[in-house]
């Protein structure tokens, strides 16, 4: 499976790699399941990384599978 590059000319990549910079909380819908919350800390093209409050490790999740990214104000 061939992964295309991130591009960063489009809008919704240049957003979230704001929302990172500034370190905003998000709310992920994933397919069939139910919305995961926390901090994201970097992107690439098949998967965003999401550090959850109180956890060590970040959770991976697969683009592929979001159905709805959001901040929490």
């Amino acid at each position: 499976m061939e992964t295309t590059p991130l591009d960063p000319s489009l809008p919704g990549v240049r957003m979230l790699q704001t929302w990172i910079r500034e370190g905003l909380a998000v709310s992920i819908a994933v397919l069939e399941q139910e919305r995961i919350e926390g901090r994201l800390i970097w992107q690439d093209p098949e998967f965003l990384a999401l550090e959850r409050l109180g956890s060590t490790r970040p959770v991976l999740i697969a683009r592929r599978h979001i159905t709805l990214i959001r901040s929490i104000d």
